[in-house]
């Protein structure tokens, strides 16, 4: 589960929060079907109030794409900009006041301000990353239940190629697929053929799968800190009964 956590690290950020930067650089003929797409994700997800969905993710590599080297599950739950997202051992909360982030394997609570909701824009973080790539071929195509936009990168490029299906209707996000390589996202010994018990090829696959997608099935005390901890004073917090036994770790200074 490790080394999937490892590489999934870009393809979580790649799916969430808020960040500027250029646009990217598209073929020009594709650009506007690129934009449109986009947007409508965007909008789908900045409307739905209190929505909650599942996400999984699976790693393969690419000669067995069947074969699923590690898979991990989480469940998130959402509301303009607040949002909880639990996945192994975390759990991530941001609200208005603080970035919660509880790791019950470690027995951690480490506060910070408040980051942009993970989630609550899946293409923002992904337009902005692209803006460092020049030479992207886009496609987007539409059939009555779906739409997909296929991105194929430069020869040179971490990625060889993301492959994103939207609800036609809906315009939330079904599936997100990574076709790269692993160089650089794993230690060496752990690719075949570079010593050591390797399981990773050369190239591989992540898969993201949302599914069950709600709304209106959890209330705002979901994104309340009080059920993690007390505010005692200026850089001062004890966590709740909850979680006595976890320790409060401040990872900024303006808290």
């Amino acid at each position: 589960m490790k080394q999937l956590c490892a590489l999934l690290t870009i393809a979580v950020f790649l799916l969430s929060g808020r960040a500027g930067g250029a646009a990217p650089r598209y073929e020009r003929d594709t650009a506007g079907a690129v934009k449109q797409f986009m947007q409508k994700v965007q909008q789908a997800y900045k409307s739905a109030a209190y929505l909650s969905f599942h996400v999984k993710y699976r790693y393969a590599n690419k000669d067995n794409p069947q074969r699923y080297i590690d898979t991990i599950q989480g469940e998130v739950a959402m509301d303009k900009n607040r949002m909880r997202f639990i996945i192994e051992e975390v759990e991530t909360v941001t609200n208005d006041k603080y970035t919660i982030r509880v790791d019950h394997d470690e027995k951690l609570i480490y506060l910070s301000t408040p980051q942009p909701a993970q989630m609550a824009d899946p293409l923002a973080m992904l337009d902005s990353a692209l803006a460092h790539f020049e030479g992207i071929k886009a496609q987007v195509t539409h059939n009555k239940s779906q739409s997909t936009l296929v991105l194929n990168f430069p020869p040179g490029q971490p990625y060889k190629n993301i492959t994103m299906v939207i609800d036609e209707k809906t315009g939330f996000v079904q599936r997100v697929l990574y076709e790269l390589y692993t160089d650089g996202l794993v230690e060496k010994d752990q690719v075949i053929g570079q010593g050591g018990n390797g399981i990773y090829q050369a190239e591989g696959r992540i898969e993201i799968l949302f599914t069950d997608y709600r709304q209106g099935q959890f209330s705002d005390a979901l994104f309340n800190e009080g059920g993690y901890f007390t505010r005692l004073g200026q850089g001062q917090y004890e966590p709740s009964e909850k979680y006595k036994d976890y320790q409060v770790f401040l990872a900024s200074s303006k808290l």
